[in-house]
């Protein structure tokens, strides 16, 4: 999403909701591995500080002066993408923090609403939404860029660059434990289950 999106260039910012997500987290290391600053929307004060360790740029607390808040943050910076994983009127929150002409990438629902944009950021502003789906981004790939793109993030993995926070670890046994531990809110990282 960060390379084919938005036009970014080092320096530039973009803007995420779901930022404590494990996608969210990713974005925030290689937005900072290409030079790149983030504003990181997160839903809780307590994921401030977390996020921030792990190298966001900004980090604020959802909610409908988000807009105000960024700009403050940013000191009016120009954000030229959005990642956007709830939908709703999160989506319609992330588009009043972008310049004219930016972009929204939609990859999720979490929200379990659709996506909100006012006609006047669309119209007026030139802004616009689209979606993203991995499978079909993949599909649209040659061979060799998909090589070329796994070859680049096993670099990444192996360097320590891209990690992810694990919570827990279960026997197969305990799937009943693991399932209730990863339905929970608020989790620090992914639960996995082991043979």
């Amino acid at each position: 999403m960060l390379k084919n999106y938005g036009g970014l260039k080092r320096g530039d910012w973009l803007i995420q909701n779901a930022a404590n997500s494990g996608v969210g987290r990713l974005v925030i290391r290689i937005a900072k591995a290409r030079g790149f600053r983030t504003v990181n929307v997160a839903r809780r004060e307590e994921l401030v500080e977390p996020l921030e360790k792990l190298g966001a740029s900004v980090v604020v607390v959802d909610g409908d002066d988000l807009a105000k808040r960024v700009r403050e943050a940013t000191a009016g910076a120009d954000i030229r993408l959005a990642i956007d994983a709830v939908a709703g009127t999160a989506t319609l929150r992330l588009s009043e923090c972008l310049s004219d002409g930016a972009s929204i990438v939609n990859y999720g629902r979490l929200s379990g609403e659709p996506c909100m944009v006012s006609p006047n950021r669309v119209i007026f502003a030139g802004v616009t939404l689209t979606g993203f789906w991995l499978v079909k981004h993949l599909g649209a790939m040659s061979d060799g860029e998909r090589r070329a793109l796994y070859a680049d993030l096993g670099k990444r993995v192996a360097a320590g660059e891209l990690t992810t926070e694990i919570e827990a670890v279960y026997a197969i046994a305990d799937i009943k434990k693991a399932l209730a531990q990863a339905a929970r809110e608020g989790r620090g990282g992914k639960v996995l289950v082991r043979p």
